[in-house]
């Protein structure tokens, strides 16, 4: 059935529109309708139900202020001052093959031998401590072997470039060396020698020390001492006979005061510098020597 809609009405507000649209619809047997006529307060609880099911679903406007806020980004002002560091990172150190240099109990000097091809390179790493002083030698027949020292941690001694045969200091930190040995113009051997002395230490508030032991396959045992400038130093090496004597000299200054070919067994004298001066007990002809070393310095 169409339903004409006389021109005067007008729907102005949706709820009167509903309750029209209620009432058309019981007109009109949309809903059905009671078998007994309604009564106008009947109808009224009718039309009001109608309405209150379609209002349910009506969409409710969101209020203007229910908009979210919007989101301001933070100022150089509002943000941390503190900002987190981190420790750099450490490039890996890649460390050459090498061949151990092991010391003999009771020496002081290590040594290789072998043949070296021209331009070529050989690598040898031996453990030290920190403070002590090392004396590097490479020697070869046409002396044009060279060599390079560098720590485990990568901190170079002594540089290739700079083509030295020779080399000593005092070693910055207890870890491994590693030396490389460069060959020269020709094939030929060479013997690479390194000689780390053994540091003598006073007891406190003492002037003197005393040192015992034995040379070892024919090679010289060496000590080191500090002393000031102007000091007085003695050094006796007792119970060797003429099978030993002494070579002592300057580490900074590198001059002999003593040579073991004098055969001399002590020494006495006031010292010219402060630094560390080294004393070696050299055995004659390799032998092999028990003895005592005493020093006194004032």
């Amino acid at each position: 059935m169409k339903i004409l809609y006389p021109a005067f009405i007008r729907i102005r507000k949706p709820l009167a529109a509903l309750a029209m649209i209620a009432l058309i619809s019981l007109s009109c047997g949309g809903i059905s309708a009671p078998a007994t006529p309604l009564s106008q307060s009947s109808l009224a609880t009718v039309v009001a139900a109608t309405i209150q099911v379609l209002t349910a679903h009506i969409p409710t406007a969101v209020p203007a202020t229910a908009i979210p806020p919007t989101t301001i980004p933070p100022t150089a002002a509002s943000l941390p001052t503190s900002v987190p560091t981190f420790p750099p990172v450490q490039p890996t150190q890649i460390l050459p093959d090498a061949t151990r240099i092991n010391f003999l109990t009771g020496t002081t000097t290590g040594s290789v031998t072998g043949t070296i091809q021209a331009g070529g390179m050989q690598t040898y790493v031996l453990e030290a401590s920190q403070g002590q002083p090392m004396i590097v030698m490479a020697n070869s027949s046409n002396n044009d072997v060279t060599m390079s020292i560098k720590t485990k941690g990568g901190t170079s001694m002594l540089s290739a470039a700079s083509k030295l045969s020779n080399w000593q200091g005092t070693l910055p930190t207890t870890e491994d060396y590693y030396i490389s040995v460069y060959g020269g113009a020709v094939a030929e051997n060479f013997t690479l020698s390194v000689q780390i002395p053994a540091r003598i230490k006073f007891a406190a508030g003492a002037d003197s020390a005393n040192v015992s032991g034995k040379t070892v396959g024919g090679y010289a045992v060496a000590y080191t001492v500090f002393a000031s400038k102007g000091q007085q130093m003695s050094v006796k090496l007792n119970g060797v006979g003429s099978n030993a004597a002494l070579t002592i000299y300057g580490f900074s200054d590198g001059q002999p005061y003593i040579r073991s070919v004098t055969g001399a067994t002590n020494f006495n004298m006031k010292l010219p510098l402060t630094q560390d001066y080294i004393i070696e007990v050299v055995p004659m002809a390799g032998e092999v020597v028990n003895y005592t070393l005493v020093i006194n310095i004032k």
